[in-house]
This record gives structure tokens, sequence and C-alpha cells, in this order.
């Protein structure tokens, strides 16, 4: 699959800036698009392009993010949450097995969110992602943490 380059900055998609931490309010008003699951795109380690301190951080915050948008009863698929107790039990996998594990998860969610958090745009992985989301039309909402 080709990257779709800087789309998602051309295309005029909601980018949600939050006051703080969780905002759900607009996390609900994307997963009630079709009152299904949300898949949250967040960028982690960038294929290894980011310090272990970074990709920590990032898993930290998301996993922040994940427990209080499931708290109030929004359900939503992490991709890092998910994946990260695999690895911290030492199981690891390349970048392609997890893609393909993603993707048929992304698959069986109604939108995407991504969580824009520090290198977003730089990420490999989202940008996948969102190329999944564009190429199979599901609704997109991106929103940055406010930090």
């Amino acid at each position: 699959m080709k990257e779709n380059g800087q789309s998602h900055m051309q295309s005029g998609f909601p980018l949600y800036v939050l006051d703080e931490i969780p905002g759900p309010q607009f996390f609900r008003l994307a997963a009630d698009v079709k009152r299904g699951l949300m898949y949250l795109a967040s960028p982690y380690s960038s294929n290894g392009k980011v310090s272990k301190k970074v990709a920590a951080k990032r898993k930290d915050k998301t996993l922040f993010f994940t427990d209080v948008l499931l708290s109030h009863g929004i359900w939503v698929f992490s991709p890092i949450v998910y994946g990260a107790s695999f690895e911290d039990n030492g199981y690891h996998h390349e970048n392609m097995w997890w893609m393909r594990r993603d993707f048929e998860f992304f698959k069986r969610c109604d939108c995407m969110g991504v969580y824009c958090l520090d290198g977003w745009e730089e990420s490999p992985g989202v940008k996948q992602e969102m190329g999944w989301a564009l190429t199979i039309n599901k609704p997109l909402f991106m929103s940055t943490d406010g930090t």
C-alpha cells in the first residue's frame, strides 16, 4: 500500500485540540457515527526511529487515553495498548506482523480516531493506518492531547 503523503493535511479532516485529556465528548461523537467501535491510531516506536523513552511515554499516554475512553463507554481498540502487553512480556514481532494483525482489527471497526501525539505526522504506522481509512472510506477523526 502506498503512503498517502500529506493528504490528511489537504482534505480538511476535522482536527480537534482538546484543552485537557481526555475530552471524551469528541470520541463519543466519533463512536456514535455508527454506534460501533473506533480504531485508535497513535504513534509508538516509529519503526525504532525514536528512543525507548519516547516510545514508552507514547505508550503510557495512549494507555491512559484508551482507559478514559473505555471508562466513558466509548468502545475503542488501540493497537498500541493491545500490542504493548505482548512486547512487555517478551513476545517480539516484525513490524509487518503487527500491521497485518492491526489491519484485521481495523476492518472490523466503524471509524478511526488519530491520537496526534508529538511525532504522529512522521509515524509510518499512523500514515499507513490513515491510508487504510482513506482507502476504505471510513470516517477519520483527529485529536491532539492539548499538551
